[in-house]
């Protein structure tokens, strides 16, 4: 098993683990996907992107020298930062001051979580200050795409291998999610320019996607909710078959909406597959692949 976010966050000790634990739970791409830290905020890798070709041979005679194709890629964290601030008369009034602090700084966790989430499938689409994504990292051709053919509110389903040398998260300056141990008094100022004291504090989060190899996701792409433009087993199938023609190797995981998650079981309903009588169950998993359903993939997708 390869260390997630959570995992590092907890062996750094990190302030606010508890709050990090409880938040991460609503963005999978942060929970499952392994990651790794880095001492600053970018890496420079040589990655394998083809292999030797080989043969046997008779006696006396040779074969033909080859040998792995490498390229070098620079893998970068893009940081987020944001301030909470809190009156610090409102805070004085509550019954428990520390409890009503965690919970304005438990908002603003869940919420850079889940714009990470977005980030990491959409990259500069989603924030152009933010790191790439995986489609702007991943092979977009035919080896690599279904299309489903929607025109209008699409989205999209991912097959992905998850390993340290596939697919991870990366984090940068040594650590996870940083936030001040204690809460500082600043004066601040509303929305006119006046001054008011308050309670403050910094969400400092340097992150960042890394497909390390390419044949590691597939896309069925232009998921839309037209007639013969939803998610069906045929095209699981399609983008399976690519994956495992590319990559040689299995997927681990199966990222989609709700939506999409909905559909796939719809389109089974007529094929009689279903005991009589019996509902479809909502897939969990494809073909033992699970399936994990994420609302920072689209429903409205522009790419």
């Amino acid at each position: 098993m390869y260390p997630t976010l959570l995992d590092i966050q907890k062996i750094n000790a990190g302030v606010g683990f508890d709050i990090v634990e409880e938040n991460v739970l609503n963005c999978p791409e942060l929970r499952l996907i392994p990651a790794d830290t880095l001492v600053g905020t970018e890496m420079e890798l040589t990655v394998r992107t083809d292999l030797p070709t080989v043969g046997f041979r008779r006696i006396n005679e040779g074969t033909p020298r080859s040998k792995s194709k490498y390229e070098t890629r620079i893998f970068q964290c893009a940081d987020l930062s944001h301030q909470v601030a809190v009156d610090q008369a409102l805070a004085k009034k509550q019954k428990d001051p520390a409890r009503f602090l965690t919970n304005h700084m438990s908002g603003a966790i869940e919420a850079a979580f889940r714009h990470c989430g977005k980030q990491f499938w959409y990259g500069v689409t989603n924030d152009a200050k933010g790191f790439p994504g995986v489609i702007a990292q991943m092979l977009a051709d035919a080896d690599h795409e279904v299309d489903a053919g929607g025109g209008a509110a699409k989205s999209s389903v991912f097959f992905v291998r998850l390993a340290r040398e596939t697919l991870q998260v990366l984090t940068g300056n040594g650590t996870a999610l940083s936030m001040q141990e204690e809460w500082k008094e600043e004066t601040v100022y509303d929305a006119n320019g006046n001054p008011f004291q308050a309670l403050t504090n910094w969400l400092n989060f340097a992150v960042g996607a890394r497909l390390a190899n390419k044949h590691s996701a597939v896309r069925i792409k232009n998921l839309g909710i037209a007639a013969g433009k939803t998610l069906t087993d045929d095209l699981m199938f399609d983008a399976y078959e690519k994956f495992t023609t590319a990559l040689g190797a299995e997927p681990t995981h199966i990222f989609m909406t709700p939506r999409s998650q909905s559909q796939l079981r719809k389109s089974r309903t007529n094929t009689g597959s279903n005991e009589k009588g019996k509902p479809v169950p909502l897939p969990t998993d494809w073909e033992g692949i699970p399936i994990v359903k994420t609302s920072a993939i689209s429903n409205a997708e522009t790419i």
